[in-house]
């Protein structure tokens, strides 16, 4: 099963559950806000199960602030009473802990999915998208750039050796995945990171011009550094946009594995995979 599908069928089932809890409940009929409240919670985790957990805590957020909003004649008239603090408190921890523990929970699901379906698609010691998928989303978004216009960008970022020269490999091998859950939770929910090496990684931006992607660098330089207590030369960055680099993101996607889609693209060193001395950026 794809998770597409379970996304659809868990937000389904979801829906059908909250519509029944309205009914389910006691005799006495519901306060139109207390229903409004409810049905809610059907788009809390519709975020939750699209986007993650940044998805989620958004979509809590404008949930909470719905809620507080259709609450406020209420508290013209009663003031902030216990009754009105219950309600607020029961439904902010019910918006959060869908959204946001939701969120991660289904990110957790979908990364487990590709996993199932394709053990090409997710890298086994960072858990992000592998280098595989990296090629083939490079080479969709230079596709996108040749028939639309449509920027694409793609940060390359390696991590001097340094950084984890002295440690045990498990202990290596922990600091590449919290690096890569750090940097999967600092993108754009329509961004996607995946991992080409030990210590590189590929930050993948639809959308995205060089201006933008050269933003974006910096400040995944600034938390890669943070994490590992080092000064921002521990990583060096790689912008390429397909406005510009056109020939660059295809010769890197090639040396990066086979892809799906041709890139109609011949010469000797787009078949070889090489990337231009230019733009390697060796580890150091």
């Amino acid at each position: 099963m794809k998770y597409s599908r379970f996304e659809v069928l868990a937000l389904v089932l979801g829906a059908i559950a909250i519509v029944a809890s309205i009914f389910m409940a006691p005799a006495v009929s519901p306060q139109a806000a207390e229903v409004a409240g409810q049905l809610l919670l059907i788009i809390v985790l519709a975020g939750a199960l699209h986007w993650g957990r940044t998805g989620g805590f958004f979509a809590a957020l404008m949930a909470i602030a719905i809620y507080v909003l259709m609450r406020i004649p209420l508290l013209q008239s009663q003031g902030l009473s216990t009754e009105l603090i219950t309600m607020l408190g029961s439904r902010t921890l019910t918006y959060a802990v869908i959204g946001i523990v939701g969120g991660e929970v289904a990110s957790r699901i979908k990364y487990l999915f590709a996993r199932l379906e394709n053990d090409t698609l997710i890298d086994p010691v960072t858990r992000v998208y592998s280098a595989r998928y990296a090629a083939d989303a490079i080479i969709s978004g230079v596709g996108q750039w040749e028939r639309y216009q449509t920027d694409y960008s793609v940060v390359r970022l390696v991590i001097a050796s340094r950084a984890f020269a002295a440690l045990k490999e498990s202990s290596a091998l922990h600091l590449m995945r919290q690096v890569a859950s750090h940097l999967r939770g600092d993108i754009r929910l329509v961004d996607d990171l995946a991992a080409e090496a030990t210590g590189i990684f590929l930050a993948l931006l639809p959308r995205t011009d060089a201006a933008g992607a050269s933003v974006v660098a910096d400040r995944l330089t600034a938390e890669i550094a943070d994490l590992l207590s080092a000064t921002p030369d521990v990583v060096s960055t790689t912008v390429l946009s397909a406005a510009t680099d056109m020939q660059s993101l295809r010769r890197l996607a090639h040396s990066l594995g086979p892809t799906t889609s041709s890139t109609g693209d011949t010469s000797d060193e787009t078949r070889s995979g090489r990337i231009p001395e230019s733009r390697q950026d060796p580890v150091a």
